[in-house]
């Protein structure tokens, strides 16, 4: 049995009877009498996640050149802690004492004074303020 209804399309009014016919569609009756049959049933959607990018494997970190050895009979002055020089108080040919400030080292966020272990004169000077140096890097060498 057709049902009617009034129906407003973009401020248009109609009146329209639908009956039901089963499945296969429905019969829509207006000015003039259409049959409307509903689209085929759509497959359902598959939620696909993407694919995270494999990771990349960070740059190997190039490894400093390896500088040459003390003279024989020299003191090497090596960094005791990885760290930032902040400032280098001596350069070749300095004469220093035993206890002399060479450089400051900042680590942690603290500045370390790094001092000359024996008296001597300052043969090299292998770093410069904002080198960055890993435990055991040369930083002076005093003959």
């Amino acid at each position: 049995m057709p049902k009617r209804f009034r129906v407003v399309v973009n401020g248009k009014a109609y009146e329209v009877e639908v009956e039901e016919i089963g499945e296969a569609g429905v019969r829509m009756a207006s000015q003039p009498m259409q049959t409307y049959t509903p689209p085929a049933p759509v497959a359902p959607v598959q939620i696909v996640q993407p694919v995270p990018p494999a990771p990349v494997a960070p740059a190997p970190v190039p490894s400093p050149a390896p500088s040459a050895p003390a003279p024989a009979g020299a003191t090497t002055v090596s960094a005791p802690m990885p760290g930032k020089i902040l400032k280098v108080s001596v350069q070749p040919g300095s004469i220093v004492k035993s206890g002399d400030l060479l450089l400051i080292l900042e680590a942690m966020k603290m500045e370390n004074e790094i001092l000359a272990p024996v008296s001597g004169t300052v043969k090299e000077v292998r770093v410069r303020p904002g080198d960055s140096v890993n435990t055991g890097d040369t930083l002076v060498i005093i003959a």
